[in-house]
C-alpha cells in the first residue's frame, strides 16, 4: 500500500515533461479497445509522484493550463480521522484558514486570505454557499458527511468563469462516493473524547445484472458533547448565574440516496437526495445564556455526462436545495434601574421636590428610595412570596459555590437563604430575574422568533437551485473550446412573520474558453476565457481569465492565472430584509482581481520522486457590499434645495457629497426615489469603494520514497483591510474625553487629576498608538501572517500507517470595534492591545492497522494536539459586557474598560478517539 501526501498538480508536471520530449503525447488517444480520443492524462506526476489518472477531467484540464491545483486523496483523508469538513481543511488544504468554529457547529472555508464569501465550495457540483436567512447564516459546509468523501480537488486563484459566483480566491471542490455497477459498501464506528459516539455506512447495489443501474444508500449518526469551548473567565457574571456555561453538545445525522445509470460506456446520468440535520449550540459568553440550533439541509442533485465523438462532450449538472433553520435564544432578564416616568405619580413629586430628574446609577435610586418606605429598592416579581419547589433552595456556600440567582446569598441581610422579589427582599438592581427570549422580527410583524413553541418560534431559510452545462470540442492536436451557460437563482423561504420580500434573485451567464497548445513552443499551454452573466435585480457582470503553463525540460516549470471573478449579493444584501429596504437595481456584484503564478522542479531521487514550487499571489477585492440611508446618499434628499421633498430632512447637498465619497452612488435609483417620495430614513443597497488588498507566497516542497512520504506548505501571507481608527485621536479610559488638544478648563482639570501624561495633553492632540491609529490598512481579522502545515506518513509495511499532520502559524489578530481601539490609559498605553490569538503549534497524529485477507477492517486511533497546546480558533478582540452587573447598574459604561472583554473560542485539548470501519 503507498500513501501519497497532499496532492498538488503543481504546473501538471509530468504532461509538460512529456510534452517538452515528445510533444502531444499527454493528449489520450483512441486505443484498441475503442476509446474516445478524449484529451486526458494518461499518467500524472503529481508532486513528483507517478499516480493514476484518477483527478476529474476538469482538475486535469485547470492543471495543464494554468490553475494551480491541488489533490486530496481518501487515503489521506482517512489519515486525519476527521469528524467534519472543517477539520479536513484544517488539516489539509494548503493555506485555508477556518471561520467561525467547527466545534460549535458552523464554519465557513477560506484560502489564500480571502473572506466567507470568497471561496466557492462544491459538493459533486452543488455550490454550498449560504444565500442568508433573517434569523442567522446558515453555512451548508458543515452538511458535508466526512464519512461519504472521497476525494477534494481545490482550484486556486479566480475561478468565478466556470462556476459562477463566489470563487474570487479559487474553489474547493468535494467528491463523494458514488454507485459505480457493483456492489461495495463500507460500515463503520468512531468513539472516544468528550463521549464521542459516531455509527455511519454506505452500500452500493447494482440493481440489473449488467451494472447499468445501480444505486447506493448512505447514513451518519454522530454525537459528541465537544470540549470546553469558552474558559470560566470569558463569561459574563450574569450569564454565569443564570447557567450560561455548560456544555456544547454536537449532533449531526443524514441519510441519502444516489442512483446511476449507465446508459453508455460514455454516457451516464446520476441523482442524488440526501437530508441533513446538525444541532448544535452558538451562545456567546457575554449575552446569551442558552441558544439551541436546529439546521436542516435537504440537497437534490443530478448530472448527465455524455460523449458524441472523439471530438465533442457534454457535461450537466443541476441541483436544487432548501436549508432550514430554527433556534431558541434566551437572554438573561436583568433588573433593571427604573425610569422615573415608570414611578408612580406621587412618588415622582417627591422626586421633583428634590431637583431628581433622574437615575443614572443604581445607587442614585437606592439611596432615593431609602427614604420612601412603600419604594422598594429593587424589583418586585413575587410579592406574596415563594409558591414552594425550586425557589426555596439554599444560598450560595460559603465556600463561594453560586446556587441560585433568586436567592438572597448576602448573610449580613435579615433575608439571608429567602428568595428575592418581595417587596422586603426585591431583586437588586443588575441582578437576573429570569429569562427572556431573545429576538423579535424588527423588520417583519414585530413578533418573537426564537422561542420553544408554535407561538414564539420561526423558521428561517432560502432556496437554492441552479444548472451548469458546458460542452468541450477538440478542433485538434492544438486547439479545443469550451462553451457553457450556467443560471443560479435563489430568494428567502422563511416565515411570513420576518417580512422578508418575496424577490428571486438570478443570475444567467454564458461563458467560453479557448484552450490552445502550440505547435512552435513545445510544452506550452494557453488558456483565453470570458464569461457575461445577464442578472436580475442586481447589475450585469462581465469577467475574463488567462492560464498558461511552461515545461522547460528536466522538471523545471512555469504556471501563472489572472483575471477577474465575482460574488452576487446575499439575500439581504440586495435590501429584501424589510419594507424600509430598498433593491438598488446598479447594485455591482463584489469583484476580484486575482493574479497567481508559480514555478518549481520535480523528479526522481533516492529511489522515490520529489517536487518543490515557490509560488506568489496577489488579490483585489473589490466593491464590498454595504447599505445606506436614502437621506444620506441621494442628493435629491437635501434641505438645502430650493424645494426640498420633505420639512425635516437632516443632510444638505455638502454633507450628502461626503456620504458618497465612500460608496459607488445609486444615482438611478436616487432618481427613483425621489420620484416615488421614499421615506429619506429608508435604506438602500450599495457598494462601498474600499479595497481588500491580498498578497503573498508559498513555498511547496514534497517527496514519496518507498515508506515514506511528506509534503510540507509555507504560505506568508497580507490581507490588509482599511482601518477604521486610522489617524484617529485617543480616548482617554474611564472619560469620554477625546485626545485632541482642545479642551476646556474643566476637562484640563479632571485629565490633570487623572495624572495623565504631559504629552498626551499636545496642542496637536494625541493619535491612537501602534497600528490602530498609525496604519491606513491592517491585517484582516482571523487571517495569519504565515502558516506551516504539513503531512508526514510512514508505512513500514502494507498493513501499518503512522502518520502526523503538524500546523505551525504565526500571529492571527481579532481587531476590535472603534471604542475598545481608542482608549488608552495615563501613559497613553492602549488598554486594549491588539488580541494575537496565533503564534501556536498543533500537532496531530493516528495510527492505522489494516487486518484480514483484503485488509477489508481498518483499526485507527487518532490524536489531536498530541502536545496539549493552549490556543484559540477563534477570538473576540474586545466584545462588551452591557448585560453585567456593574453595566446594568451604570457603574460602568462604553468609556470604561470594564465595559469590554476580551475572549476567545478554545481549540481542542489533547483527545483521542478510536475508529473502526469494515469495507467490502
Amino acid at each position: 500500500m503507498t500513501f501519497g501526501t497532499k496532492k498538488t498538480l503543481l504546473a501538471g508536471t509530468s504532461l509538460l515533461m512529456m510534452s517538452a520530449v515528445f510533444p502531444h503525447m499527454a493528449w489520450a488517444q483512441e486505443g484498441a479497445n475503442g476509446q474516445r480520443g478524449e484529451r486526458r492524462l494518461q499518467a500524472v506526476r503529481v508532486e513528483g509522484q507517478q499516480v493514476d489518472a484518477n483527478a476529474s477531467d476538469l482538475a486535469v484540464d485547470f492543471a495543464e493550463y494554468g490553475t494551480q491545483v491541488q489533490l486530496i486523496s481518501d487515503q489521506e483523508i482517512e489519515t486525519g480521522g476527521f469528524t467534519n469538513f472543517g477539520e479536513l481543511a484544517s488539516g489539509l488544504i494548503r493555506g485555508a484558514n477556518i471561520g467561525y468554529s467547527p466545534d460549535e457547529g458552523e464554519f465557513t472555508i477560506r484560502i489564500d486570505g480571502g473572506t466567507d464569501r470568497d471561496t466557492l465550495l462544491l459538493v459533486d457540483g452543488v455550490p454550498y454557499f449560504d444565500r442568508s436567512s433573517p434569523l442567522e447564516d446558515l453555512w451548508p459546509a458543515t452538511a458535508i458527511d466526512p464519512r461519504m468523501i472521497e476525494s477534494v480537488e481545490v482550484y486556486r486563484g479566480g475561478n468565478s468563469l466556470y462556476f459562477g459566483s463566489n470563487g474570487g480566491l479559487g474553489v474547493v471542490s468535494v467528491n463523494t462516493k458514488q454507485p459505480e455497477g457493483e456492489l461495495k459498501g463500507q460500515f463503520g464506528v468512531y468513539t472516544g473524547s468528550y463521549k464521542t459516539r459516531e455509527l455511519y455506512g454506505n452500500i452500493a447495489v447494482p440493481i440489473d445484472d449488467q451494472g447499468k443501474h445501480s444505486f447506493m444508500v448512505y447514513g451518519r449518526s454522530y454525537e459528541t458533547d465537544a470540549h470546553e469551548l469558552f474558559s470560566k473567565e470569558a463569561y459574563g457574571d450574569n450569564v454565569l448565574a443564570l447557567g450560561g456555561r455548560h456544555e456544547f453538545p454536537y449532533s449531526f445525522n443524514s441519510l441519502g440516496l444516489k442512483y446511476l445509470w449507465q446508459i453508455a460506456p460514455e454516457t451516464e446520468l446520476r441523482l442524488g437526495a440526501s437530508y441533513t440535520t446538525i444541532d448544535f449550540r452558538d451562545s456567546f459568553p457575554q449575552s446569551t445564556v442558552f441558544q439551541p440550533n436546529f439546521t436542516e439541509f435537504p440537497i437534490y442533485q443530478g448530472s448527465f455526462k455524455h460523449r458524441f465523438n472523439d471530438k465533442l462532450k457534454i457535461d450537466i449538472e443541476a441541483h436544487y436545495q432548501d436549508p432550514q433553520l430554527k433556534n431558541n435564544e434566551i437572554d438573561a432578564r436583568i433588573c433593571q434601574i427604573p425610569r422615573l416616568s415608570d414611578l408612580p405619580d406621587d412618588v415622582q413629586a417627591m422626586a421633583a421636590n428634590q431637583g431628581i430628574t433622574g437615575f443614572a446609577t443604581a445607587a442614585d435610586f437606592e439611596a432615593f428610595a431609602s427614604g420612601i418606605p412603600a419604594l422598594p429598592a429593587g424589583c418586585v416579581t413575587n410579592p406574596n412570596g415563594s409558591a414552594g419547589g425550586a425557589y426555596d433552595d439554599i444560598p450560595n456556600t460559603p465556600e463561594g459555590i453560586e446556587r441560585a440567582f433568586y436567592i438572597n446569598s448576602d448573610p449580613d441581610s435579615p433575608f439571608y437563604g429567602q428568595p428575592y422579589g418581595t417587596f422586603d427582599n426585591p431583586f437588586p438592581i443588575g441582578n437576573p430575574i429570569g429569562y427572556a427570549i431573545q429576538s423579535t422580527a424588527s423588520f417583519g410583524d414585530g413578533g418573537p422568533t426564537k422561542g420553544f413553541g408554535t407561538v414564539d418560534q420561526r423558521e428561517s431559510g432560502y432556496v437554492d437551485y441552479g444548472l451548469n452545462a458546458r460542452a468541450t470540442y477538440t478542433v485538434n492536436d492544438y486547439l479545443e473550446v469550451v462553451a457553457g451557460v450556467q443560471n443560479t437563482s435563489y430568494k428567502d423561504n422563511s416565515d411570513d412573520a420576518f417580512g422578508v420580500r418575496d424577490v428571486t434573485l438570478t443570475s444567467t451567464g454564458v461563458y467560453g474558453d479557448a484552450r490552445v497548445s502550440l505547435p512552435l513552443l513545445q510544452g506550452f499551454n494557453g488558456s483565453f476565457a470570458a464569461r457575461h452573466d445577464f442578472n436580475d435585480n442586481f447589475e450585469d457582470q462581465s469577467i475574463w481569465k488567462i492560464g498558461v503553463r511552461q515545461n522547460f525540460g528536466y522538471g523545471l516549470y512555469a504556471r501563472g492565472s489572472g483575471g477577474t471573478s465575482y460574488s452576487l449579493p446575499k439575500i439581504d444584501e440586495i435590501g429584501a430584509f424589510g419594507s424600509g429596504s430598498n433593491i438598488n437595481p446598479g447594485l455591482d456584484p463584489q469583484e476580484v482581481d486575482t493574479f497567481n503564478v508559480g514555478a518549481g522542479i520535480d523528479g526522481d531521487i533516492f529511489g522515490g520522486t520529489y517536487n518543490i514550487e515557490l509560488g506568489y499571489f496577489e488579490t483585489d477585492i473589490d466593491n464590498q457590499f454595504s447599505s445606506r440611508s436614502i437621506g444620506q446618499v441621494c442628493l435629491q434628499y437635501a434641505n438645502d434645495v430650493a424645494d426640498p421633498l420633505y420639512p425635516d430632512l437632516l443632510n444638505d447637498t455638502s454633507a450628502i457629497e461626503g456620504n458618497r465619497e465612500s460608496i459607488v452612488p445609486p444615482d438611478a435609483f436616487c432618481a427613483t426615489a425621489a420620484a416615488g417620495l421614499l421615506e429619506p430614513g429608508q435604506s438602500v443597497a450599495v457598494n462601498t469603494l474600499s479595497t481588500q488588498e491580498i498578497e503573498g507566497f508559498t513555498i511547496d516542497v514534497a517527496f514519496d520514497f518507498d515508506k515514506w512520504q511528506a509534503d510540507f506548505s509555507f504560505t506568508d501571507m497580507e490581507s490588509l483591510q482599511p482601518n477604521s481608527t486610522f489617524g484617529q485621536f485617543a480616548r482617554l479610559e474611564g472619560t469620554g474625553f477625546n485626545l485632541d488638544g482642545t479642551y476646556s478648563a474643566d476637562e484640563l482639570a479632571t485629565l490633570n487629576a487623572r495624572g495623565v501624561d504631559a504629552a498626551l495633553l499636545s496642542p496637536d492632540g494625541y493619535i491612537i498608538p501602534g497600528v490602530r491609529g498609525a496604519a491606513e490598512k491592517i491585517q484582516s481579522s482571523e487571517r495569519p501572517d504565515w502558516t506551516l502545515s504539513g503531512l508526514i506518513t510512514y508505512t513500514p509495511t502494507d498493513r501499518w500507517v503512522f502518520s502526523l499532520n503538524p500546523r505551525w502559524q504565526g500571529a492571527e489578530y481579532a481587531n476590535s470595534g472603534t471604542s475598545v481601539a481608542r482608549m488608552v490609559d495615563e501613559n497613553g498605553n492602549r488598554v486594549f492591545e491588539r488580541l494575537n490569538f496565533g503564534d501556536y503549534f498543533v500537532l496531530n497524529g493516528s495510527v492505522q492497522y489494516f487486518m484480514g485477507d483484503e485488509k477489508q477492517h481498518r483499526f485507527l486511533i487518532r490524536g489531536v494536539n498530541l502536545l496539549d497546546e493552549d490556543y484559540f480558533e477563534r477570538a473576540s478582540g474586545g466584545s462588551s459586557y452591557s448585560r453585567d452587573r456593574a453595566a446594568i447598574r451604570g457603574e460602568i459604561g462604553p468609556n470604561d474598560a470594564g465595559y469590554y472583554r476580551q475572549y476567545g473560542w478554545n481549540g481542542k485539548p489533547r483527545s483521542v478517539w478510536i475508529q473502526y470501519e469494515y469495507t467490502f
